[in-house]
């Protein structure tokens, strides 16, 4: 992908003091950090590092951790970082554009914007692809819950080469609004599905994950899955390693049951779904 536009980035750039990235709208209040995600005028890295963890077809990213997000989901492990936006270190495009090389030259073979989300941080890194210019040889991905607006979308088109949203919950139901309730993202359901469809019809490589949560297989997984599947040739990652964190109550304090991700992947290979590890 190229570097993006400068208009692009001077479009980008005023989302910082009025943000319309994701269906919060928190509009003007960003200038002073009071959004929700209360990611402010600067954007902080809580770490970076060629990660080994990722799918074998990113491995090893650079995957850079941003600090700040949009959802607020209450199994957070990340949350010394998602929800302290001001964790880490603030460095300029440019310098970040440099380590980035740098891990390139180390044998990176994808560049992962992660979080938290990476989305309030757009304008930052429409920046950081604008330093790279033709040095960037490796695809940048963004690792996203996806709760995003057409405006945010705009931004990533021509310079995301890999999709990557967390799908996590389910459609609201008789159990409740998962993504409303349990990630704080009201309207999640209809905004990720319509989202993914037009990244889908749109021919963008998608990499969707989706991570089994305890007690969530019916809200969740099934109609995760089954959604995926109306998306031809989409790639699958389901994600198993679930570790309930020392604050979470009820169900998603239990560990995740063997049996819930045997049913998983059997629906998986009944749907045929594309899975990649």
């Amino acid at each position: 992908m190229s570097a993006p536009a400068p208009a692009l980035l001077l479009a980008a750039q005023r989302h910082l003091s009025d943000c319309h990235l994701c269906p919060h709208d928190c509009g003007t209040v960003r200038a002073q950090a009071r959004g929700v995600c209360r990611v402010g005028q600067a954007s902080y890295i809580a770490s970076e590092m060629l990660h080994m963890g990722e799918e074998e077809l990113l491995r090893p990213a650079h995957a850079i951790f941003l600090s700040g997000c949009t959802a607020t989901c209450s199994f957070c492990t990340a949350a010394r970082f998602a929800f302290r936006p001001t964790y880490g270190v603030t460095v300029s495009p440019q310098q970040l554009a440099a380590r980035i090389l740098q891990r390139q030259a180390e044998g990176a073979r994808a560049l992962a914007f992660i979080g938290g989300d990476p989305v309030p941080h757009l304008p930052f890194i429409l920046a950081v692809r604008a330093a790279l210019g033709s040095a960037l040889r490796i695809p940048l991905v963004l690792n996203s819950n996806f709760y995003v607006t057409p405006a945010a979308l705009a931004f990533m088109d021509g310079v995301v080469d890999i999709y990557l949203p967390d799908l996590k919950f389910g459609p609201p139901g008789a159990h409740g609004d998962c993504g409303a309730t349990l990630g704080g993202m009201p309207g999640y359901w209809p905004v990720l599905t319509a989202t993914l469809a037009a990244l889908h019809a749109q021919g963008k490589r998608l990499l969707v994950r989706h991570l089994l949560m305890p007690g969530h297989f019916d809200c969740c997984t099934e109609p995760v899955l089954r959604f995926l599947a109306t998306l031809p040739s989409v790639e699958v990652s389901l994600l198993t390693q679930y570790v309930a964190p020392a604050h979470a109550r009820g169900v998603l304090a239990a560990p995740l049951p063997a049996a819930d991700v045997a049913r998983a992947q059997a629906l998986a290979a009944t749907l045929g779904l594309h899975l990649v590890t």
